[in-house]
């Protein structure tokens, strides 16, 4: 009877000191955000996250269920991120001209875009995301891109106004996202060009006034011109 006491009490000593402690979920997220930015889902294991973690293979599960769940956790970060740029930059279409809105988005959305190296990690996750999607990848795009992305396709439509059809207003909205993302911190562009980015306040503002003016010029003269035309010159 002794010795079956002693054998329970050594086991659940044993499953206490295997228990995860407190932190360790906050490590987990830590060293998976480092490796899935690193690497992408796919390169990255579970037993990867935990021996980075100093955590035993099961608090994954006890904590996520598996990796995927994991992942999202780590996306969930992205996410709130994406939310708080999306308050920022969206004015209400109800109050606001189509102009006021366009020109509050790149002014406010621009200088994020500059300056998020200081969210590089989850940049980086992105551009993983970008070329080998994992299923996770719709949801994050719905949670997060889409609701800013409608919200310029409705801005841009009233720019439109009678000379609104689903291919321009999808063009023109690319086109504008596309000034924007042009200005993400790059390695390479650095490398070879050097200083090409705009650093301060003033210059990021000027950036952004020159692209809602750009954008706002090309948006008018595509509204003028008669529905099935893409103007093309030769």
């Amino acid at each position: 009877m002794r010795r079956a006491r002693a054998a329970v009490t050594r086991a659940r000593r044993r499953a206490r000191r295997a228990e995860p402690r407190g932190d360790t979920r906050q490590r987990l997220l830590e060293s998976a955000r480092a490796l899935f930015a690193d690497r992408g889902f796919e390169k990255v294991t579970v037993r990867d996250i935990t021996g980075d973690a100093h955590a035993n293979l099961a608090a994954v599960s006890y904590y996520f269920r598996d990796k995927m769940g994991l992942y999202k956790e780590v996306l969930l970060q992205g996410i709130e991120i994406a939310r708080e740029l999306n308050a920022e930059t969206m004015l209400s279409r109800a109050d606001h001209s189509p102009e006021e809105c366009l020109r509050h988005y790149v002014i406010h959305y621009l200088p994020h875009i500059v300056r998020s190296d200081k969210r590089v990690w989850f940049h980086r996750i992105m551009r993983h995301e970008m070329s080998a999607p994992t299923p996770a990848a719709l949801w994050y795009v719905e949670q997060s891109i889409m609701p800013r992305i409608e919200f310029l396709v409705g801005v841009i439509g009233d720019l439109l106004g009678d000379g609104a059809t689903p291919e321009r207003v999808n063009r023109c909205t690319a086109s504008l996202q596309a000034q924007c993302l042009f200005w993400l911190p790059d390695p390479f562009k650095t490398a070879v060009f050097g200083d090409w980015q705009p650093s301060t306040d003033e210059a990021i503002r000027e950036m952004a006034e020159h692209i809602a003016e750009f954008s706002l010029a090309g948006i008018r003269a595509i509204a003028k011109q008669p529905k099935g035309s893409h103007a093309r010159r030769r």
